[in-house]
């Protein structure tokens, strides 16, 4: 295996990741740090399921929070096995686009047991409005790290867990927000 060092190298070959990169600069805090997004997901997945039970979304939503929960476990092992298993690695990039895919796909076809009025007046409302714009912004800035970071590289990992966990929390505050109003 080849450990992650990239002196050297130019801009197209940092931001790839390959199966035969362990990345050296990785730590077992960072990966810790990697499952708080994951567990704001999964929590805001439950609250939404809480008002909108459809097999499809149920199913959509475990499988994204397993693949983040993979991920997670992926790092660890580069951490304590220095070992990069690659499945692991990219396996979200295949399946939390299937899970994303269920659950929109759920909200089209239970379309008839939602309200969209509803919907939206509670993603403009404040303070929750507010919330939702951080996460979208978060995830717009999730989508140019990919594309622009080193994945091997700590601290783009560092950036992207703190802006990905910060997006995450605030999803999750947002929904929390609207279910409460609503109660």
């Amino acid at each position: 295996m080849i450990f992650c060092y990239n002196a050297g190298m130019n801009s197209k070959e940092k931001t790839k990741m390959t199966r035969n990169i362990v990345p050296d600069n990785f730590t077992i805090t960072l990966a810790l740090v990697d499952a708080l997004p994951v567990l704001f997901f999964g929590a805001t997945m439950i609250l939404i399921g809480t008002l909108f039970s459809h097999p499809l979304f149920l199913a959509g939503a475990i499988l994204t929070t397993i693949t983040g929960v993979v991920k997670v476990l992926w790092k660890i092992i580069v951490v304590l096995k220095k070992k990069n298993i690659w499945w692991m690695f990219v396996q979200m990039r295949m399946l939390m686009p299937v899970g994303f895919f269920l659950m929109l796909l759920s909200l089209i076809l239970g379309r008839n047991s939602l309200s969209a009025t509803r919907i939206w007046n509670g993603l403009i409302s404040f303070p929750s409005v507010f919330f939702f714009i951080i996460g979208v912004i978060g995830m717009a800035a999730m989508i140019l790290f990919a594309a622009k970071l080193d994945s091997s590289d700590s601290k783009a990992n560092w950036i992207e867990q703190a802006t990905n966990g910060v997006a995450q929390a605030s999803f999750f505050v947002g929904v929390l927000i609207i279910i409460i109003n609503a109660t």
